[in-house]
């Protein structure tokens, strides 16, 4: 089952990572970058349609974000602290940009698209963070 799961975040992050350009996993990332994370946390009675979240919101991410967006990582929530207990977040989500601006301005014209999306995938509120890549 562990083997299997694996096997299917490889082929998404593959899958979805590369896509347009836009490269799947940490080389793309570099100190000074800006990395949005937008967390959903699970709890009862939250859902969460990972099919329609990368198929279409992904789509419509990089389609916002265009060529502001460097890189993509998208980590599915398995379990809590060791391989026991439900996950703390059901996804987690990172975006890659140059600079603040490389998303903010995208953000501000078309944040009212991802409300309206927010709906057809989860119930869940996500919180999201903006940090700086340190390291």
């Amino acid at each position: 089952m562990k083997t299997k799961i694996i096997l299917i975040l490889v082929m998404i992050t593959m899958l979805f990572g590369f896509q347009n350009g836009v490269k799947a996993d940490p080389p793309f990332q570099k100190k000074g970058m800006i990395k949005l994370t937008v967390f959903y946390p699970n709890g009862p009675g939250k859902t969460f349609d990972w099919n329609y979240y990368l198929d279409k919101h992904m789509a419509l991410v990089k389609q916002v974000f265009g060529k502001n967006l460097k890189g993509i990582a998208i980590d599915k929530g398995l379990s809590g602290k060791g391989s026991q207990g439900e996950p703390t977040y059901l996804a987690i989500c990172h975006l890659y940009f140059e600079s603040v601006a490389g998303y903010e301005g995208p953000m501000k014209e078309n944040g009212s698209k991802f409300a309206e999306d927010f709906p057809k995938y989860t119930n869940v509120n996500p919180e999201v963070q903006i940090n700086e890549v340190v390291e």
